[in-house]
């Protein structure tokens, strides 16, 4: 019987303070140990890490922070405040666009 692999698309939430970052640290050492990652660290970032300034500066940014998380755990702290609907000069949808590629 075969079966697929399974996501690993996760959502870690609550109040500041209760463990989220921590959570995602463990999270990647456990999948490293059922051998779903190559290395199991964890990067933690935030949209100011993702997101440019101006136009041709976000996806580099993003780029490189996706290259230092592969083979771990990527955690984006306040994940919802990558894309600023109300915003029509903001990049954030471009880095949406790459990490759901």
């Amino acid at each position: 019987m075969s079966a697929e692999p399974p996501t690993l698309h996760m959502s870690f939430t609550g109040n500041p303070g209760t463990g989220k970052t921590t959570v995602a640290a463990n999270m990647g050492k456990i999948l490293y140990k059922l051998g779903y990652v190559r290395k199991g660290h964890l990067v933690s970032v935030t949209r100011d890490d993702l997101v440019g300034q101006y136009v041709g500066h976000t996806a580099p940014k993003t780029r490189e922070v996706l290259k230092r998380a592969m083979g771990g755990v990527l955690f984006i702290d306040e994940a919802y405040h990558i894309y600023r609907v109300d915003n029509e000069r903001d990049y954030g949808q471009e880095t949406v666009e790459m990490l759901f590629r």
